[in-house]
């Protein structure tokens, strides 16, 4: 007697978790790390306009100063740091949105990110000296690399998705950069030796009517991120001038420079954590983090056959990829995905028709590919692992920052009972993720 079973997998997402961020690391939209200086978060005039919460590290007794008839605003969150409230000054009409509030002191949310040249998204690095791009006029396409300086005076200069390394200068006067899935890092004259604590790198500067439009990579070691610095690059991130603009398109990390907007300049990200804020020049002169609305999800096979066997024997299979991609941008994340089975069933679904959860393991196996900067876990390493799904099970588990994904290939295998009669058996597997 032979018996056929078959699996109908589906799947469910239950919301994500809001409790599993780090408590030392900075969670907020814009994360001023600068862990003393005088005005860290400083405008005069200008405006800062965040969804989400601002968090100023310096404990200096000015640590932030608003000046002129403008506003430093954080709608939906908090405004605050270790200086707060008193450190937190306004003159000439200058203001808060909400009022800033007493917090603790954060930890960098990426500083386990690797840098250049060892991260994987980083591109090969080729023998000195390294190219110069001056575009000046029409269109040019440029492809990831590693460059002394990048510059576009007028036309379009576009980038093929990838990474982008420059030791010296990337210049937008007057022109247009495009990129979408790229990711720029500013270095230093000594790379690929990483840059000497601290000192001036790369600068990445928008003016005269630039204008650079940019979209972060969805998956790899740089997943969310639009621009990069070497951890000591000192060198500012800045856009000047009106009509010239940044629009990042991701996050911006620049742990020892300053994100600056100048004259009427804007500039907007996903999210900044950087070293200090300034705008100036200009009440029109804006800098602007909107978090990516992302979701965190996760996909499945349809259906998976587990073949036949005869009673009292053992059926299973691979039931094929599983992936959980969490594209919410926080700083700091984690996930858990479970699995769980119904009982197997054929025909009248009798008790001699049935084959139950206990009757029914399964492994996860280890990670077959991942993205971003991620820690991910199995619940079963192995078959020497193997649960049975008479409850539910952790399939697996995730740390980490950014977006990321995670896929593997499970396993189930079917006890068949001794006196389970022939038919095709038919139950569900599903996975969640929370």
């Amino acid at each position: 007697m032979v018996l056929a079973l078959t699996s109908a997998l589906t799947w469910v997402v239950i919301g994500p978790s809001d409790t599993a961020r780090a408590a030392t690391a900075c969670t907020a939209s814009l994360c001023v790390l600068n862990p003393s200086a005088e005005n860290a978060l400083y405008v005069h005039p200008g405006s800062v306009q965040v969804t989400g919460s601002i968090l100023v590290n310096s404990t200096n007794s000015q640590a932030a100063l608003v000046s002129g008839a403008t506003s430093v605003t954080a709608t939906g969150g908090t405004i605050g740091g270790p200086a707060a409230p008193a450190g937190f000054a306004t003159s000439a009409g200058g203001s808060y949105s909400p009022a800033p509030t007493n917090q603790p002191a954060v930890t960098d949310p990426y500083a386990a990110l690797a840098q250049c040249p060892a991260a994987a998204a980083c591109p090969t690095t080729p023998s000195l000296p390294y190219p110069v791009v001056n575009h000046v006029t029409g269109n040019q396409t440029i492809s990831p690399g590693v460059y002394t300086s990048i510059s576009s005076l007028a036309g379009t200069l576009t980038l093929n998705p990838g990474t982008y390394v420059v030791t010296t200068a990337l210049t937008i006067s007057g022109g247009k950069l495009v990129g979408n899935g790229v990711t720029i890092y500013l270095a230093c004259l000594t790379y690929p030796v990483a840059c000497a604590a601290p000192i001036g790198g790369a600068s990445f500067t928008d003016q005269t009517g630039g204008k650079s439009t940019l979209s972060a990579p969805t998956t790899g070691a740089f997943a969310g991120l639009s621009i990069i610095a070497d951890r000591n690059n000192t060198a500012p991130v800045t856009v000047s001038g009106n009509g010239s603009w940044i629009t990042g398109g991701g996050a911006i990390y620049t742990a020892a420079g300053k994100l600056a907007a100048a004259s009427g300049g804007k500039a907007s990200f996903t999210r900044a954590v950087v070293d200090t804020v300034e705008t100036s020049g200009s009440n029109s002169s804006q800098l602007t983090v909107i978090p990516t609305t992302g979701t965190l999800s996760i996909s499945v096979p349809s259906a998976a056959s587990l073949g036949s066997a005869a009673p009292g024997g053992t059926v299973g299979a691979a039931l094929g990829s599983v992936t959980v991609s969490d594209q919410r941008g926080l700083a700091t994340t984690t996930w858990t995905a479970t699995v769980s089975a119904t009982n197997f069933h054929t025909g009248g679904a009798t008790s001699a028709e049935t084959i139950t959860t206990s009757n029914v393991s399964y492994w996860s196996g280890p990670a077959t590919n991942t993205n971003g900067t991620v820690t991910a876990t199995p619940g079963q390493a192995d078959a020497s692992a193997k649960q049975a799904l008479g409850s539910s099970r952790t399939a697996f588990g995730c740390t980490g920052n950014g977006n990321n994904s995670t896929s593997w290939s499970p396993t189930a295998v079917i006890t068949i009972p001794a006196a389970a009669v022939a038919g095709t058996y038919t139950g569900t597997v599903t996975h969640s993720v929370a």
